[in-house]
């Protein structure tokens, strides 16, 4: 019943960053449109490092005063400071694969606005979705084999991503090429989450992670952009709807996520940022939502339970998704 629970929260941790995910692709196209890859990145990195860092500090705060407060607990000795190494080893193998997956969408997104791409939004968000093949893929390397179920759910996945993103198929630019390695940054991160996620604190695995992933992108700014003040602030607003709601919530919900889901079904809860994206335009933007979205929606969720239906009454460890 406990471990159901765990599963549970983990899972809607899960559906959580794959909603602030989905919303975020407007903003990352709006802000690709004033500033450079890597001066978003170094915005919203930092701003997202310094919101977890308050949310530890608060809840450090808070810890302090339920602590319990007796002459066992003042002995006078000086307290054991934790060591913090577990957390920076872990913060800089998460940041570097973060810090690559993000640039390279970033720079595909921008490329996409630069071609004047009307359906530049829906195909990153479809072929960045495409860890949902690679993830399993690779946790065949892990000996994390997927089951025979989760392969099938993978096909029926792709096809209603396909569906719900691509309306006029499946065209090819200079953007994509960026995006297809960006999948594949992602597909990494996601694997290396899931290494160090029940290893360590997730709120500081997180803000280690997004400090790591500004330092780069602050470095890679300096040597291949020159931002404008007045452009900064116009992409403001997009930089910090990102650092807010993709970087504070989505990217810790992730961690919090994976410590109790394995890494293909994961995977799959995440890539429903499409089926989010989507419905987002149609909310928002008052854009209609085609029978072939419908399907594709449909088609994506029946994944989702077709990973999770039980066949028979015990499974190997060896053959969990």
């Amino acid at each position: 019943m406990e471990e159901q629970e765990t599963k549970l929260s983990s899972a809607l941790a899960l559906f959580a960053a794959a909603f602030f995910w989905g919303t975020t692709f407007v903003a990352q196209s709006l802000g690709a449109g004033n500033v450079g890859t890597f001066t978003f990145l170094t915005l919203r990195s930092f701003l997202g490092t310094a919101l977890v860092l308050l949310v530890i500090l608060f809840r450090a705060k808070v810890l302090r005063r339920k602590a319990p407060a007796g002459p066992e607990h003042n002995t006078g000795k000086p307290r054991q400071t934790k060591d913090v190494s577990p957390v920076l080893k872990a913060g800089l193998c998460c940041g570097i694969c973060l810090f690559l997956a993000s640039a390279l969408q970033q720079y595909g997104i921008e490329l996409y606005v630069a071609d004047a791409d009307a359906g530049g939004t829906a195909k990153s968000s479809f072929i960045t979705a495409m860890y949902v093949v690679i993830v399993p893929i690779l946790s065949i390397f892990t000996g994390k084999k997927p089951a025979g179920r989760v392969w099938l759910a993978v096909f029926f996945c792709v096809a209603g991503l396909y569906l719900l993103c691509l309306s006029d198929g499946l065209s090819f630019s200079r953007g994509d090429i960026f995006e297809i390695l960006c999948a594949l940054g992602f597909s990494v991160q996601i694997m290396t989450v899931d290494r160090f996620s029940g290893r360590v604190d997730g709120l500081s695995l997180s803000a280690a992670e997004f400090f790591v992933t500004g330092v780069f992108s602050l470095i890679c700014m300096l040597l291949l952009e020159h931002p404008e003040w007045a452009s900064v602030q116009k992409a403001m607003p997009a930089v910090l709807y990102a650092a807010v709601f993709s970087n504070s919530i989505a990217y810790t919900c992730q961690i919090y996520g994976q410590k109790g889901v394995k890494p293909a079904l994961a995977s799959m809860i995440m890539c429903l940022e499409s089926v989010v994206g989507v419905l987002s335009g149609v909310i928002v933007l008052h854009e209609e939502l085609s029978i072939r979205q419908i399907s594709g929606c449909v088609l994506m969720f029946s994944a989702l339970l077709l990973a999770e239906l039980k066949v028979g009454k015990k499974q190997t460890a060896a053959s969990q998704e």
